[in-house]
């Protein structure tokens, strides 16, 4: 997680398992129960849709828990149609995990303008709470890219 004084950036993947991924990002060979704890060591955050998350059983979910940092955060897609009890059980054992009071999502897709999204990035530090940078479409090297600049920038 980067901080400034008011605000957190998050930068992740629509979900850490990606077949385009194995032998670059995953070493190869590493068996697939521990790609999240790999994957959290690298980016600070993952999204999960809403059929992702709410599929999972509590011992899953606590197992999520368990594998991964104090700092590292899922970014859940709210159920459209409400919360369930099931959903509510759920995200009582994710609550070390997501933020409680949200957060902006910033999707980035595509070929990267990153002079715009670093003047973008100055607008949204002046305001308070996380933002998570999100691929959507998994690319590694634009998640770096952008993990740098937010280096660079001290965000």
């Amino acid at each position: 997680m980067e901080k400034s004084a008011n605000h957190s950036f998050y930068i992740g993947s629509a979900g850490w398992e990606h077949p385009q991924w194995e032998g670059c990002f995953y070493p190869d060979g590493m068996p697939p129960e521990w790609r999240l704890t790999f994957y959290n060591t690298a980016f600070p955050c993952v999204y999960l849709a809403y059929g992702e998350w709410s599929g999972l059983d509590l011992q899953t979910l606590n197992a999520l828990v368990e594998d991964t940092l104090a700092r590292f955060r899922f970014v859940l897609e709210p159920n459209p149609a409400g919360l369930s009890d099931g959903d509510r059980a759920r995200l009582e054992v994710l609550a070390p995990r997501i933020d409680p009071f949200g957060g902006q999502v910033v999707w980035l897709e595509g070929k990267l303008d990153l002079k715009r999204l670093a003047g973008d990035l100055k607008k949204l530090a002046e305001s308070t709470g996380p933002v998570y940078l999100i691929s959507r479409d998994h690319d590694l090297a634009a998640m770096n890219q952008v993990k740098t600049l937010l280096e660079i920038m001290g965000l």
